[in-house]
């Protein structure tokens, strides 16, 4: 018999009829293909994939009678394929031509676990192998897993029992759960064994609503009575179960982590060496979440341990680095004891991930916003201020304390909510900055150092300039941070109060009787350390009365590059070779000074806009280098105020508040 399906039908379709007509019949064919999913149907053969091979196993023994049943239905089958899920299945079966293959992912790869198997490494300049083109891969695989995470999220519903024993939670940026150390000791997310997917395992779940629960439910054994419980030789079983939780739809992105300043040992020194390590994390990520009884009796407990759940997320988040913003949800609650907001509004060239503007990409890359950047240059200010007070040792314990360490939780958390940008060039972001902390005394630290970070200089790309445009290209930042009596006028004294300030609230955590001095090194990778609020810094204010807040440029491509809107204080650094940074292409200019390409310039400036009288903040670093020495005579010419550190011991006495000369740092 010659029998062909039904040309004018889907096969796709048809399948989803018969298995909806056993369902409803509750048949053993209906149960047995339940959680099967459609693979393609080509030349009469029918191919179906399953999450594991018992089932698999199982589906094979009742080939025949699905072939009959099939037959009934108008689809032919000389032969049904049954295999273990370990690719994406092809697109929705309303899109698929009775004789369309399953397509082919980008390099064949069926999905991202497969890719990061097989797909092929860069290469840089050296001949050193790069990751990152097998990330991207694992990426575009996971961009045809759309019908699989379909299938799966109505699995989900499925064992749960509807909706009313499921909720679904996004994630405001990015989150990084479960995984191991794979190639090249990169960071991978948990992939699915069988799919090949990012899931969150039930595991990490249960872990999550079990540690909330104990630490904020009263009745003990309750927890223990629905969430199970292993003590020693004694066992109790769970009577609700978790299940794996995955996105609702694709979300796997590359991200890169670039840590610029490192701990160098056995000098105990920190060094400027940027090294980008890429990774793969989930972007703006939603899961469906279920939750199963084991017997009808506890029913009515799901929402019990299902309000649990939501609560762990919503206050401490999932997965790997939570503290620096990965892992939030949209609804993200207070964490820690002690909390404090801060509307922020932050004027800048561009933020950028594992793609930022090159050459190569025609300086057109990938933006946005970076909550890292904010915990990133919080450590920098608390880092300038620590080295000063404490020997290298006492700052290292101090710094893993407050910030955590892999393994540790830090004392102190940062997260933040941001709107979208509300244009382009600069780009425009505001929102909130939430401070969180274990105990008062490092959450008045934490602040102090987001108080000093956002009036001596900016934040991510260009922190350390003024919004402005050079060569017709955006540079620098404007970083505006509010709060009470914020921001700082230029006032000498306030000024002073607010140094002493910073010092005690870092003496209140660690006591300190001694100061230090370091040098902040030379220009070049490797070669430059970090800068140091020690008593060889500067700090100067500089009142210009015709500075411009960047709200007020109408066309930054016309006027980006006026003296009004790069300040007093950079126009001095820009117009004077012996200041300005080199160039790229070589040239005129001071590497000691404004620094060179790949080396942090030695000086800050930052622009503050009050009621009383815009002016720009500019710090020096190693003041005492006979360079950088020039341009703060020429500052103080300019009628700038000393606010921090010393011209010299002799000409000017230090502030009160200002470091005396220490011990030198090796």
């Amino acid at each position: 018999m010659n029998f062909k399906p039904n040309q004018s039908r889907n096969p796709g379709d048809i399948w989803q009829d018969f298995i909806a007509a056993e369902q409803k019949s509750n048949s053993k064919l209906g149960k047995q293909f339940a959680s099967a999913i459609y693979g393609g149907y080509d030349n009469s053969v029918l191919t179906l994939f399953f999450a594991d091979e018992a089932t698999c196993k199982a589906a094979k023994g009742q080939i025949q009678p699905l072939r009959d049943k099939l037959f009934k239905f108008k689809l032919w089958c000389d032969r049904i394929d049954c295999r273990i899920a370990s690719g994406a299945p092809p697109p929705s079966p309303s899109n698929q031509k009775s004789d369309a293959k399953p397509p082919k992912t980008p390099r064949n790869m069926g999905n991202p676990l497969q890719a990061l198997n097989f797909a092929e490494f860069g290469r840089d300049r050296q001949g050193k192998p790069l990751p990152q083109p097998v990330l991207e891969s694992a990426v575009n695989a996971e961009k045809d897993c759309s019908y699989l995470y379909e299938k799966l999220n109505q699995r989900t519903l499925n064992l749960a029992g509807g909706e009313s024993n499921t909720f679904k939670i996004s994630f405001s940026w990015r989150m990084r759960v479960g995984g191991t150390r794979g190639f090249a000791e990169l960071l991978l997310p948990a992939l699915h064994p069988v799919f090949g997917i990012p899931y969150i395992p039930a595991s990490s779940l249960k872990g999550a609503a079990l540690a909330w629960a104990e630490k904020h439910h009263s009745n003990k054994g309750e927890i223990q009575e629905l969430l199970g419980m292993l003590e020693g030789k004694t066992a109790k079983a769970a009577k609700i179960e978790f299940l794996d939780a995955f996105p609702t739809k694709p979300c796997l992105s590359v991200d890169v982590a670039t840590p610029q300043w490192h701990w160098q040992n056995p000098e105990q020194k920190v060094i400027y060496n940027p090294e980008p390590h890429p990774l793969l994390t989930l972007e703006q990520p939603q899961f469906l979440i279920g939750f199963c009884p084991t017997g009808t009796q506890y029913a009515d407990k799901v929402e019990v341990v299902k309000k649990w759940l939501e609560n762990a997320l919503k206050t401490g988040g999932i997965g790997s680095r939570v503290s620096g913003g990965y892992g939030r949800t949209v609804s993200q609650e207070a964490q820690l004891a002690h909390s404090k907001s801060f509307d922020f509004e932050l004027w800048t060239q561009g933020m950028y991930g594992s793609n930022p503007p090159t050459r190569e990409n025609n300086y057109q890359g990938n933006i946005e916003f970076r909550p890292t950047a904010i915990r990133g240059i919080l450590r920098y200010w608390f880092r300038a201020v620590a080295l000063g007070l404490y020997d290298a040792e006492t700052c290292v314990t101090l710094e893993e304390l407050m910030f955590g360490k892999l393994g540790q939780q830090g004392k102190i958390s940062v997260s933040t909510r941001i709107n979208p940008s509300q244009r382009q060039e600069p780009y425009l972001y505001t929102g909130k900055i939430i401070l969180e902390a274990t105990e008062a005394k490092y959450l008045s630290l934490i602040e102090r150092c987001l108080i000093l970070g956002s009036h001596l200089g900016g934040v991510g790309r260009g922190s350390r300039r003024p919004l402005h445009l050079l060569n017709r290209r955006m540079r620098g930042c404007y970083w505006f941070v509010d709060g009470d009596s914020l921001p700082l006028v230029g006032n000498e004294q306030q000024w002073r109060t607010f140094f002493k300030s910073v010092t005690d609230a870092f003496k209140a955590v660690q006591p300190s009787t001694k100061n230090y001095t370091s040098s902040p090194g030379q220009p070049g990778t490797k070669k430059r350390q970090q800068d140091v609020l020690d008593s060889n810094a500067q700090i100067w204010l500089l009142k210009d009365t015709v500075l411009l807040n960047p709200e007020k440029v109408k066309n930054w491509q016309n006027e980006g590059d006026s003296a009004n809107v790069k300040g007093a204080a950079l126009n001095l650094l820009y117009g004077d070779p012996q200041f300005k940074g080199v160039s790229n292409g070589g040239g005129s200019g001071n590497a000691n000074v404004g620094g060179e390409l790949g080396t942090p310039s030695f000086v800050w400036i930052k622009s503050i806009f009050t009621a009383d009288s815009p002016y720009q903040v500019v710090t020096i670093f190693g003041s005492n280098h006979p360079d950088r020495l020039k341009l703060a005579t020429e500052l103080k010419k300019q009628g700038a105020i000393l606010v921090y550190g010393q011209m010299s011991s002799s000409s000017q006495p230090p502030p009160s508040n200002s470091p005396k000369p220490g011990p030198r740092r090796r």
